[in-house]
């Protein structure tokens, strides 16, 4: 079955996510969190190293296999203004230079522009030893399609998608992206302080826009019981519409997946 079967794998700093499908359904479904990842991919190296040499669904073959490269460093670049050749001067005054990274990116053709990525170098080594270069893609693709479905057509729409202490948020008005970013938090003070940050920025009402929530939050947590009291309407996000999840899935809320799923 594997050999008709395919593989998809979200891997960055805070952790890795694995989907198996077979003729459109999902067979395997895990995800492994790794805590204390702000510092980067090189501090928790060893241990996604571990992962991946520990899990016998990466010794199967496979029809098809995606790496999504969660790495905090994107860009979103405007068609007309991409210049394959130049990727690292997107990157030129964000970056410390002391790491070495590569770069990708993919058009993301709902929006009419690129999205252009970084990561560690490492990173992109580990991953390349089990998926071929051609099939890494990044995060913010899937992640930004799937909040487009869902964002109003009359209105403001705000996401926000956790991964450990890392937040992608996105806005979009009418439908239209007009913000996409990724922050670093180490308290939940400081998630708050970035979602009411683009909330300010934009002029909206935190009582009036609802806040739409992916990933690795539930409602009972600190970060959640804090947002509530200045977000009035939080929802989390829905699936898209695909097979039952697998039973060892269900003891997370769906909102979980919506990362390794929307690829």
């Amino acid at each position: 079955m594997a050999a008709s079967s395919a593989l998809r794998m979200v891997v960055g700093s805070t952790g890795v996510s694995l989907l198996v499908s077979h003729d459109n359904g999902i067979k395997a479904l895990k995800s492994w969190q790794i805590a204390k990842s702000e510092q980067g991919f090189q501090a928790v190296e060893s241990e996604i190293r571990g992962i991946f040499g520990s899990e016998p669904l990466l010794n199967w073959q496979y029809k098809t296999k995606t790496c999504v490269l969660s790495s905090p460093d994107s860009t979103l670049v405007p068609r007309r203004l991409f210049e394959p050749e130049n990727l690292a001067q997107y990157f030129k005054l964000l970056l410390q230079p002391e790491l070495e990274r590569s770069y990708g990116f993919e058009k993301l053709v709902t929006f009419d522009c690129y999205l252009v990525w970084a990561a560690e170098t490492s990173l992109v080594q580990l991953c390349g030893a089990y998926f071929s270069s051609d099939r890494f893609i990044h995060l913010g693709g899937p992640l930004l399609n799937a909040y487009h479905q869902w964002a109003p057509t009359d209105n403001f729409g705000i996401f926000a998608n956790l991964r450990g202490q890392k937040v992608q948020i996105a806005v979009f008005e009418r439908r239209n992206l007009v913000f996409f970013n990724t922050f670093d938090f180490l308290q939940s003070a400081d998630l708050l302080y970035f979602i009411l940050l683009v909330y300010k920025q934009f002029g909206l009402n935190p009582l009036g826009i609802p806040l739409t929530i992916s990933g690795t939050l539930v409602e009972d947590s600190e970060i959640f019981r804090l947002l509530i009291r200045y977000v009035r309407i939080i929802q989390f996000s829905r699936l898209p519409e695909v097979p039952r999840l697998p039973k060892n899935a269900k003891d997370l809320p769906e909102h979980y997946w919506l990362e390794i799923v929307s690829v």
